[in-house]
Protein backbone atom coordinates (compact mmCIF):
# COMPACT_ATOMS: atom_id res chain seq x y z
CA UNK A 1 0.00 0.00 0.00
CA UNK A 2 2.61 2.16 1.12
CA UNK A 3 4.62 1.73 -2.53
CA UNK A 4 1.53 2.13 -4.35
CA UNK A 5 1.16 5.90 -2.24
CA UNK A 6 4.52 6.45 -3.50
CA UNK A 7 3.96 5.27 -6.77
CA UNK A 8 1.21 7.80 -7.04
CA UNK A 9 3.14 10.95 -5.27
CA UNK A 10 5.64 10.54 -7.52
CA UNK A 11 3.38 10.81 -10.32
CA UNK A 12 1.68 13.48 -8.85
CA UNK A 13 5.09 15.78 -8.50
CA UNK A 14 5.73 14.90 -12.22
CA UNK A 15 2.53 16.19 -13.29
CA UNK A 16 2.96 19.33 -11.64
CA UNK A 17 6.54 19.62 -13.12
CA UNK A 18 4.94 19.02 -16.47
CA UNK A 19 2.52 22.19 -15.87
CA UNK A 20 5.36 24.03 -14.48
CA UNK A 21 7.25 23.96 -18.03
CA UNK A 22 3.88 24.82 -19.47
CA UNK A 23 3.70 27.85 -17.68
CA UNK A 24 7.33 28.86 -17.93
CA UNK A 25 7.12 27.98 -22.16
CA UNK A 26 4.10 30.29 -21.95
CA UNK A 27 5.51 33.35 -19.77
CA UNK A 28 8.59 33.03 -21.65
CA UNK A 29 7.43 33.07 -25.51
CA UNK A 30 4.64 36.07 -24.65
CA UNK A 31 8.30 37.60 -22.81
CA UNK A 32 10.19 36.75 -25.89
CA UNK A 33 7.60 38.49 -27.92
CA UNK A 34 7.87 41.91 -25.98
CA UNK A 35 11.59 42.21 -27.61
CA UNK A 36 9.85 41.87 -31.34
CA UNK A 37 6.34 42.86 -31.28
CA UNK A 38 6.79 46.14 -32.20
CA UNK A 39 6.54 48.01 -28.96
CA UNK A 40 2.73 46.15 -28.20
CA UNK A 41 1.28 49.66 -29.80
CA UNK A 42 0.00 48.21 -32.53
CA UNK A 43 -3.79 46.61 -32.66
CA UNK A 44 -2.17 43.03 -33.24
CA UNK A 45 0.58 42.88 -31.11
CA UNK A 46 -1.38 44.16 -28.24
CA UNK A 47 -3.58 41.06 -28.99
CA UNK A 48 -0.97 38.72 -29.08
CA UNK A 49 0.18 39.96 -25.39
CA UNK A 50 -3.10 39.63 -24.21
CA UNK A 51 -3.08 36.03 -25.16
CA UNK A 52 -0.13 35.25 -23.48
CA UNK A 53 -0.82 36.61 -20.55
CA UNK A 54 -4.08 34.95 -20.30
CA UNK A 55 -2.88 31.75 -21.69
CA UNK A 56 -0.31 32.26 -18.98
CA UNK A 57 -2.33 32.40 -16.19
CA UNK A 58 -5.08 29.66 -17.32
CA UNK A 59 -2.24 26.99 -17.45
CA UNK A 60 -1.01 27.81 -13.74
CA UNK A 61 -4.31 27.92 -12.09
CA UNK A 62 -5.94 24.95 -14.03
CA UNK A 63 -5.31 21.61 -14.00
CA UNK A 64 -6.01 19.08 -17.40
CA UNK A 65 -6.75 15.75 -16.85
CA UNK A 66 -7.46 13.53 -20.17
CA UNK A 67 -9.43 10.71 -20.31
CA UNK A 68 -12.05 10.33 -22.79
CA UNK A 69 -13.21 14.29 -23.01
CA UNK A 70 -10.26 16.82 -21.74
CA UNK A 71 -11.28 17.43 -17.78
CA UNK A 72 -10.29 21.19 -16.72
CA UNK A 73 -10.17 21.83 -12.72
CA UNK A 74 -8.79 24.64 -10.43
CA UNK A 75 -5.52 23.79 -8.44
CA UNK A 76 -5.69 24.86 -5.11
CA UNK A 77 -2.11 25.05 -4.79
CA UNK A 78 -1.38 27.38 -7.39
CA UNK A 79 -4.57 29.56 -6.58
CA UNK A 80 -4.11 29.15 -2.56
CA UNK A 81 -0.24 30.40 -3.56
CA UNK A 82 -1.78 33.17 -5.62
CA UNK A 83 -4.48 34.78 -2.95
CA UNK A 84 -1.90 34.87 -0.24
CA UNK A 85 0.18 36.91 -2.46
CA UNK A 86 -0.56 40.63 -1.61
CA UNK A 87 0.37 42.28 -5.04
CA UNK A 88 -2.17 40.56 -6.54
CA UNK A 89 -4.86 42.02 -4.68
CA UNK A 90 -3.22 44.97 -5.33
CA UNK A 91 -3.54 44.69 -9.08
CA UNK A 92 -6.54 43.15 -8.89
CA UNK A 93 -8.33 46.33 -7.47
CA UNK A 94 -6.69 48.60 -10.27
CA UNK A 95 -8.28 46.06 -12.75
CA UNK A 96 -11.24 46.32 -11.29
CA UNK A 97 -10.81 50.24 -10.77
CA UNK A 98 -9.90 50.80 -14.59
CA UNK A 99 -13.07 48.49 -15.61
CA UNK A 100 -16.04 50.72 -13.63
CA UNK A 101 -13.98 53.87 -15.18
CA UNK A 102 -14.39 52.65 -18.84
CA UNK A 103 -17.97 51.35 -18.07
CA UNK A 104 -18.98 54.73 -16.23
CA UNK A 105 -17.29 57.80 -19.01
CA UNK A 106 -17.88 61.26 -18.31
CA UNK A 107 -17.06 62.84 -21.44
CA UNK A 108 -17.05 61.60 -24.82
CA UNK A 109 -14.88 62.75 -28.32
CA UNK A 110 -17.17 64.13 -30.74
CA UNK A 111 -15.96 64.40 -34.75
CA UNK A 112 -17.07 66.00 -37.48
CA UNK A 113 -15.48 68.14 -40.86
CA UNK A 114 -14.59 70.32 -38.44
CA UNK A 115 -11.84 67.81 -36.44
CA UNK A 116 -12.67 66.73 -32.96
CA UNK A 117 -13.66 67.98 -29.48
CA UNK A 118 -14.20 66.78 -26.12
CA UNK A 119 -17.60 67.82 -24.87
CA UNK A 120 -19.28 66.56 -20.67
CA UNK A 121 -21.77 63.61 -20.96
CA UNK A 122 -23.62 62.50 -17.85
CA UNK A 123 -21.64 59.33 -15.80
CA UNK A 124 -23.94 56.19 -15.80
CA UNK A 125 -22.98 54.73 -13.19
CA UNK A 126 -21.92 57.47 -10.66
CA UNK A 127 -20.03 61.15 -10.51
CA UNK A 128 -18.08 60.14 -7.58
CA UNK A 129 -16.98 57.15 -9.46
CA UNK A 130 -13.90 56.51 -11.62
CA UNK A 131 -14.57 57.29 -15.10
CA UNK A 132 -13.41 57.77 -18.54
CA UNK A 133 -13.74 59.27 -21.59
CA UNK A 134 -15.77 57.44 -24.06
CA UNK A 135 -13.66 57.46 -27.54
CA UNK A 136 -12.81 54.68 -29.98
CA UNK A 137 -10.10 51.82 -29.46
CA UNK A 138 -8.05 53.10 -32.24
CA UNK A 139 -6.49 54.85 -31.41
CA UNK A 140 -6.89 55.22 -27.33
CA UNK A 141 -9.35 54.64 -24.91
CA UNK A 142 -9.70 52.73 -21.33
CA UNK A 143 -10.82 49.98 -22.91
CA UNK A 144 -7.58 49.71 -24.88
CA UNK A 145 -5.93 50.87 -21.58
CA UNK A 146 -7.51 48.16 -19.72
CA UNK A 147 -6.06 45.64 -22.63
CA UNK A 148 -2.90 46.03 -21.83
CA UNK A 149 -2.96 46.12 -17.68
CA UNK A 150 -4.94 42.87 -17.77
CA UNK A 151 -1.90 41.28 -20.05
CA UNK A 152 0.68 42.06 -17.96
CA UNK A 153 -1.07 41.57 -14.46
CA UNK A 154 -2.45 38.24 -15.91
CA UNK A 155 1.18 37.56 -16.99
CA UNK A 156 2.65 37.73 -13.56
CA UNK A 157 -0.18 36.29 -11.55
CA UNK A 158 0.83 33.18 -13.84
CA UNK A 159 4.28 33.49 -12.86
CA UNK A 160 3.71 33.66 -9.45
CA UNK A 161 1.06 31.30 -8.72
CA UNK A 162 2.51 28.35 -11.51
CA UNK A 163 6.40 28.39 -10.66
CA UNK A 164 7.67 27.19 -7.63
CA UNK A 165 11.06 26.26 -9.16
CA UNK A 166 14.20 27.54 -9.94
CA UNK A 167 14.72 26.02 -13.23
CA UNK A 168 10.93 27.01 -14.82
CA UNK A 169 11.79 30.40 -13.60
CA UNK A 170 15.37 30.88 -14.74
CA UNK A 171 14.16 29.15 -18.43
CA UNK A 172 11.66 32.82 -18.41
CA UNK A 173 14.42 34.97 -17.63
CA UNK A 174 16.85 33.56 -20.06
CA UNK A 175 13.71 33.52 -22.86
CA UNK A 176 13.78 37.29 -21.80
CA UNK A 177 17.40 38.16 -21.70
CA UNK A 178 18.13 36.36 -25.19
CA UNK A 179 15.39 37.79 -27.62
CA UNK A 180 16.35 41.30 -26.01
CA UNK A 181 19.56 40.81 -26.61
CA UNK A 182 18.97 39.13 -29.97
CA UNK A 183 16.73 42.41 -30.50
CA UNK A 184 19.74 44.77 -30.21
CA UNK A 185 21.72 42.93 -32.22
CA UNK A 186 18.99 43.31 -35.43
CA UNK A 187 18.81 47.49 -33.98
CA UNK A 188 22.64 47.59 -34.65
CA UNK A 189 22.54 45.98 -38.01
CA UNK A 190 19.65 47.93 -38.93
CA UNK A 191 22.15 50.98 -38.12
CA UNK A 192 24.70 49.69 -40.41
CA UNK A 193 22.45 48.68 -43.13
CA UNK A 194 20.67 52.23 -42.80
CA UNK A 195 16.67 50.59 -42.66
CA UNK A 196 14.04 52.45 -43.56
CA UNK A 197 11.92 50.39 -42.30
CA UNK A 198 11.20 48.61 -38.55
CA UNK A 199 12.95 45.23 -38.90
CA UNK A 200 13.06 46.04 -43.09
CA UNK A 201 9.19 45.29 -43.03
CA UNK A 202 7.24 48.03 -41.18
CA UNK A 203 6.68 51.51 -42.63
CA UNK A 204 7.73 54.26 -39.55
CA UNK A 205 6.50 57.80 -39.44
CA UNK A 206 8.87 57.98 -37.24
CA UNK A 207 12.53 58.01 -38.59
CA UNK A 208 14.01 57.59 -35.29
CA UNK A 209 12.83 53.67 -34.37
CA UNK A 210 15.40 51.39 -32.77
CA UNK A 211 15.29 47.78 -33.15
CA UNK A 212 11.65 46.47 -33.25
CA UNK A 213 10.57 50.34 -31.63
CA UNK A 214 8.61 52.85 -33.55
CA UNK A 215 10.42 55.64 -31.13
CA UNK A 216 14.22 54.83 -30.03
CA UNK A 217 13.82 56.08 -26.16
CA UNK A 218 11.37 53.60 -25.64
CA UNK A 219 13.51 50.47 -27.78
CA UNK A 220 16.27 51.74 -25.74
CA UNK A 221 14.90 51.48 -22.37
CA UNK A 222 13.82 48.13 -23.23
CA UNK A 223 17.32 47.29 -23.69
CA UNK A 224 18.17 48.89 -20.21
CA UNK A 225 15.93 46.23 -18.99
CA UNK A 226 17.95 43.14 -20.94
CA UNK A 227 20.78 45.06 -19.07
CA UNK A 228 19.12 44.40 -15.67
CA UNK A 229 18.07 40.51 -16.73
CA UNK A 230 21.57 39.97 -17.55
CA UNK A 231 22.67 41.41 -14.20
CA UNK A 232 20.45 39.62 -12.51
CA UNK A 233 21.50 36.56 -14.07
CA UNK A 234 25.16 37.24 -14.03
CA UNK A 235 25.10 37.45 -10.17
CA UNK A 236 23.07 34.34 -9.58
CA UNK A 237 24.84 32.10 -11.69
CA UNK A 238 28.49 33.56 -10.66
CA UNK A 239 27.40 32.71 -7.37
CA UNK A 240 26.80 29.12 -7.28
CA UNK A 241 29.44 28.88 -9.82
CA UNK A 242 31.37 30.12 -6.85
CA UNK A 243 29.31 27.92 -4.28
CA UNK A 244 30.33 24.62 -5.82
CA UNK A 245 33.12 25.87 -7.30
CA UNK A 246 32.98 25.18 -11.42
CA UNK A 247 34.87 26.10 -13.61
CA UNK A 248 32.34 27.39 -15.67
CA UNK A 249 28.91 28.53 -15.96
CA UNK A 250 25.73 30.70 -17.85
CA UNK A 251 27.44 33.35 -16.49
CA UNK A 252 29.78 34.27 -18.86
CA UNK A 253 27.22 34.19 -21.45
CA UNK A 254 25.16 37.40 -19.83
CA UNK A 255 29.13 39.26 -19.92
CA UNK A 256 28.63 38.85 -23.79
CA UNK A 257 25.05 39.84 -23.93
CA UNK A 258 25.51 42.60 -21.49
CA UNK A 259 27.95 43.92 -23.89
CA UNK A 260 26.23 43.48 -26.89
CA UNK A 261 23.25 45.30 -25.40
CA UNK A 262 24.95 48.11 -24.10
CA UNK A 263 26.65 48.67 -27.79
CA UNK A 264 23.43 48.74 -29.02
CA UNK A 265 21.99 51.30 -26.67
CA UNK A 266 25.35 53.36 -27.29
CA UNK A 267 24.43 53.30 -31.05
CA UNK A 268 20.53 54.64 -30.23
CA UNK A 269 21.66 58.05 -29.20
CA UNK A 270 19.01 58.42 -27.15
CA UNK A 271 19.96 60.99 -23.91
CA UNK A 272 17.47 59.05 -21.55
CA UNK A 273 18.94 55.34 -22.69
CA UNK A 274 22.34 56.42 -22.77
CA UNK A 275 21.88 57.98 -19.02
CA UNK A 276 20.12 55.30 -17.33
CA UNK A 277 22.04 52.51 -19.24
CA UNK A 278 25.23 54.33 -18.04
CA UNK A 279 23.97 54.04 -14.77
CA UNK A 280 23.44 50.57 -14.74
CA UNK A 281 26.91 49.86 -16.19
CA UNK A 282 28.56 51.55 -13.62
CA UNK A 283 26.87 49.97 -10.87
CA UNK A 284 27.61 46.62 -12.52
CA UNK A 285 31.04 47.28 -12.63
CA UNK A 286 31.10 48.04 -9.13
CA UNK A 287 29.29 45.36 -8.05
CA UNK A 288 31.73 42.92 -9.88
CA UNK A 289 34.56 44.56 -8.23
CA UNK A 290 32.94 43.81 -4.99
CA UNK A 291 31.75 40.36 -6.14
CA UNK A 292 35.91 39.41 -7.24
CA UNK A 293 37.11 41.21 -3.72
CA UNK A 294 35.22 38.89 -2.01
CA UNK A 295 36.22 35.76 -4.38
CA UNK A 296 39.35 36.33 -3.47
CA UNK A 297 38.98 34.13 -0.27
CA UNK A 298 37.73 31.19 -2.99
CA UNK A 299 41.59 30.55 -4.74
CA UNK A 300 39.87 28.88 -7.89
CA UNK A 301 36.38 31.28 -7.78
CA UNK A 302 38.63 34.20 -7.77
CA UNK A 303 39.59 33.59 -11.76
CA UNK A 304 35.93 33.00 -12.43
CA UNK A 305 35.61 36.68 -11.98
CA UNK A 306 38.69 37.69 -13.58
CA UNK A 307 38.52 35.85 -16.86
CA UNK A 308 34.78 37.35 -17.19
CA UNK A 309 36.33 40.97 -16.77
CA UNK A 310 38.72 40.02 -19.83
CA UNK A 311 35.68 39.23 -21.84
CA UNK A 312 34.03 41.93 -21.13
CA UNK A 313 37.19 44.43 -21.83
CA UNK A 314 36.55 42.43 -24.96
CA UNK A 315 33.00 43.11 -25.88
CA UNK A 316 33.77 47.13 -24.17
CA UNK A 317 37.27 47.45 -26.80
CA UNK A 318 34.47 45.88 -29.55
CA UNK A 319 31.59 48.33 -28.48
CA UNK A 320 33.85 51.76 -28.71
CA UNK A 321 35.23 50.58 -32.04
CA UNK A 322 31.21 51.14 -33.58
CA UNK A 323 29.80 54.11 -31.34
CA UNK A 324 30.20 57.60 -33.03
CA UNK A 325 30.53 59.13 -29.28
CA UNK A 326 31.42 62.73 -31.04
CA UNK A 327 27.22 61.95 -32.21
CA UNK A 328 26.51 61.36 -28.31
CA UNK A 329 28.26 64.03 -27.32
CA UNK A 330 26.22 66.21 -29.84
CA UNK A 331 23.24 64.78 -29.23
CA UNK A 332 23.34 65.80 -25.39
CA UNK A 333 24.75 69.16 -25.88
CA UNK A 334 26.13 71.47 -23.49
CA UNK A 335 25.02 69.85 -20.25
CA UNK A 336 25.71 73.28 -18.47
CA UNK A 337 23.20 75.53 -20.89
CA UNK A 338 20.46 72.19 -20.64
CA UNK A 339 20.10 72.57 -16.73
CA UNK A 340 19.70 76.47 -17.23
CA UNK A 341 17.23 75.83 -19.88
CA UNK A 342 15.74 73.39 -18.58
CA UNK A 343 12.51 75.35 -17.00
CA UNK A 344 12.01 76.23 -20.77
CA UNK A 345 12.20 73.24 -22.25
CA UNK A 346 9.00 71.81 -24.11
CA UNK A 347 8.96 68.04 -21.72
CA UNK A 348 9.49 70.32 -18.34
CA UNK A 349 6.30 72.92 -19.42
CA UNK A 350 4.18 69.70 -20.75
CA UNK A 351 5.31 68.27 -17.46
CA UNK A 352 3.88 71.52 -15.72
CA UNK A 353 0.29 71.26 -17.76
CA UNK A 354 0.40 68.00 -17.34
CA UNK A 355 -0.21 68.56 -12.86
CA UNK A 356 -2.32 70.94 -13.43
CA UNK A 357 -4.14 68.90 -14.80
CA UNK A 358 -3.89 66.41 -12.43
CA UNK A 359 -4.95 69.03 -9.80
CA UNK A 360 -8.51 69.25 -11.05
CA UNK A 361 -9.28 65.38 -10.81
CA UNK A 362 -5.86 64.53 -8.21
CA UNK A 363 -8.71 61.54 -6.04
CA UNK A 364 -9.84 59.21 -9.37
CA UNK A 365 -7.92 61.22 -12.49
CA UNK A 366 -9.79 61.77 -15.56
CA UNK A 367 -9.77 58.48 -16.54
CA UNK A 368 -7.56 55.49 -18.49
CA UNK A 369 -6.51 56.65 -22.19
CA UNK A 370 -8.00 60.27 -21.57
CA UNK A 371 -4.58 62.33 -21.58
CA UNK A 372 -4.35 62.87 -25.29
CA UNK A 373 -8.13 64.14 -25.07
CA UNK A 374 -7.78 66.83 -22.20
CA UNK A 375 -4.42 67.41 -22.45
CA UNK A 376 -5.30 70.32 -25.61
CA UNK A 377 -7.58 72.24 -22.41
CA UNK A 378 -4.12 72.51 -20.43
CA UNK A 379 -2.01 72.80 -22.93
CA UNK A 380 -3.88 76.05 -24.66
CA UNK A 381 -2.40 77.84 -21.38
CA UNK A 382 1.14 77.23 -23.09
CA UNK A 383 1.67 78.62 -26.20
CA UNK A 384 5.05 77.78 -26.56
CA UNK A 385 3.91 74.21 -26.67
CA UNK A 386 0.49 74.60 -27.85
CA UNK A 387 1.70 75.74 -31.10
CA UNK A 388 4.98 73.94 -33.41
CA UNK A 389 6.81 77.48 -33.90
CA UNK A 390 6.76 81.42 -33.99
CA UNK A 391 6.75 83.10 -37.26
CA UNK A 392 7.57 86.19 -37.29
CA UNK A 393 4.66 87.79 -39.84
CA UNK A 394 2.47 85.01 -39.08
CA UNK A 395 2.52 84.84 -35.42
CA UNK A 396 2.29 81.26 -33.73
CA UNK A 397 1.91 78.40 -36.42
CA UNK A 398 0.72 74.91 -36.50
CA UNK A 399 -0.62 72.69 -33.58
CA UNK A 400 1.72 70.36 -31.49
CA UNK A 401 0.42 67.00 -31.04
CA UNK A 402 0.50 65.49 -27.68
CA UNK A 403 -0.86 61.96 -27.39
CA UNK A 404 1.66 61.30 -24.13
CA UNK A 405 2.90 63.64 -21.33
CA UNK A 406 6.88 62.35 -21.89
CA UNK A 407 6.09 61.93 -17.84
CA UNK A 408 4.83 58.92 -16.84
CA UNK A 409 4.75 59.32 -13.61
CA UNK A 410 2.99 62.42 -13.77
CA UNK A 411 0.82 61.11 -16.59
CA UNK A 412 -0.23 57.80 -14.36
CA UNK A 413 -1.40 60.57 -11.66
CA UNK A 414 -3.49 62.44 -13.97
CA UNK A 415 -5.29 59.49 -15.55
CA UNK A 416 -5.70 57.07 -13.33
CA UNK A 417 -5.58 59.80 -9.66
CA UNK A 418 -3.77 59.00 -6.50
CA UNK A 419 -5.91 55.85 -5.30
CA UNK A 420 -5.40 54.56 -9.19
CA UNK A 421 -1.34 55.69 -8.67
CA UNK A 422 -1.28 54.02 -5.43
CA UNK A 423 -2.30 50.52 -6.05
CA UNK A 424 0.14 50.59 -9.13
CA UNK A 425 2.87 51.82 -6.82
CA UNK A 426 2.00 49.31 -4.31
CA UNK A 427 2.02 46.24 -6.46
CA UNK A 428 5.63 47.54 -7.80
CA UNK A 429 6.99 48.37 -4.36
CA UNK A 430 5.91 44.97 -2.57
CA UNK A 431 7.44 42.58 -5.62
CA UNK A 432 10.68 44.45 -5.48
CA UNK A 433 11.24 44.44 -1.99
CA UNK A 434 10.79 40.62 -1.48
CA UNK A 435 13.48 39.79 -3.40
CA UNK A 436 15.41 40.98 -0.21
CA UNK A 437 15.03 37.87 1.85
CA UNK A 438 18.38 37.84 2.16
CA UNK A 439 21.23 39.98 0.71
CA UNK A 440 22.40 39.31 -2.70
CA UNK A 441 24.09 41.16 -4.98
CA UNK A 442 21.68 40.12 -7.29
CA UNK A 443 18.67 41.11 -5.46
CA UNK A 444 20.91 44.82 -5.27
CA UNK A 445 21.28 45.38 -8.89
CA UNK A 446 17.64 44.43 -9.09
CA UNK A 447 17.02 47.64 -7.33
CA UNK A 448 19.09 49.80 -9.02
CA UNK A 449 17.57 48.44 -12.29
CA UNK A 450 14.20 49.62 -11.05
CA UNK A 451 15.17 52.94 -10.17
CA UNK A 452 16.47 53.47 -13.30
CA UNK A 453 13.42 52.68 -15.29
CA UNK A 454 11.37 54.71 -12.62
CA UNK A 455 13.79 57.68 -13.12
CA UNK A 456 13.62 56.90 -16.65
CA UNK A 457 9.88 57.32 -16.56
CA UNK A 458 9.90 60.44 -15.32
CA UNK A 459 11.28 62.03 -18.08
CA UNK A 460 9.47 59.70 -21.00
CA UNK A 461 6.79 58.01 -21.85
CA UNK A 462 7.63 54.33 -21.89
CA UNK A 463 5.53 52.57 -19.86
CA UNK A 464 2.86 53.48 -22.09
CA UNK A 465 4.63 50.71 -24.18
CA UNK A 466 2.47 47.31 -23.97
CA UNK A 467 5.65 45.41 -24.47
CA UNK A 468 7.85 47.69 -22.41
CA UNK A 469 5.43 47.36 -19.21
CA UNK A 470 4.93 43.55 -19.45
CA UNK A 471 8.76 42.89 -20.05
CA UNK A 472 8.88 45.30 -16.67
CA UNK A 473 7.04 43.68 -14.15
CA UNK A 474 7.40 40.22 -15.44
CA UNK A 475 11.12 40.47 -14.63
CA UNK A 476 10.48 42.42 -11.36
CA UNK A 477 8.39 39.06 -10.72
CA UNK A 478 10.44 36.80 -11.80
CA UNK A 479 13.76 37.67 -10.51
CA UNK A 480 11.97 38.11 -7.20
CA UNK A 481 10.30 34.78 -7.09
CA UNK A 482 13.45 33.51 -8.02
CA UNK A 483 15.35 34.75 -5.43
CA UNK A 484 13.05 33.65 -2.86
CA UNK A 485 13.34 30.57 -4.04
CA UNK A 486 17.25 30.80 -3.83
CA UNK A 487 16.79 31.99 0.01
CA UNK A 488 14.39 29.29 0.66
CA UNK A 489 17.25 27.00 -0.44
CA UNK A 490 19.98 28.13 1.52
CA UNK A 491 17.60 28.64 4.43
Amino acid sequence: MSQQSSVIERHSRSRIRAREWLVAISAGATLAFTAWGLGGVQMWTLHVLLGGGLLTMSLAVFKVRLSRFPYFSLSRQSLRRLISWPPFWFSFLFLLYLLIGALNPSAEVVRDERGWWVEAVRAPVATWLPSSVRSDYQPMNAWRVLASFVAAFTLIWGLWAGLTRRKPVLLVLWCLLLSGAGMGLVAILQYLTDAKEVLWTFPSSNERFWGSFFYRNQGAAYLNLILVASGVLFFYHAKRAREFAKSGGPHFLCFVFFALTAASIGLALSRGGILFGGILTVSFLVLLAIFGLQSIFHSRSFWLCIIPVIILGLGASLAVSYIDFDAIEERFGDIGETIETADRDARTISTQATWEMTQDRLALGWGAGSFRYIFPMYQLNYLEIYYRYYHKKKGWVGRRIYNYAHNDVVQFIAEYGAVGSGLVLLTLLWILFSAFRIFSFAAFFLLVGFSTSMSHAFFDFIFNSPAYWMAFLALLVASSKLLQLEAARRT
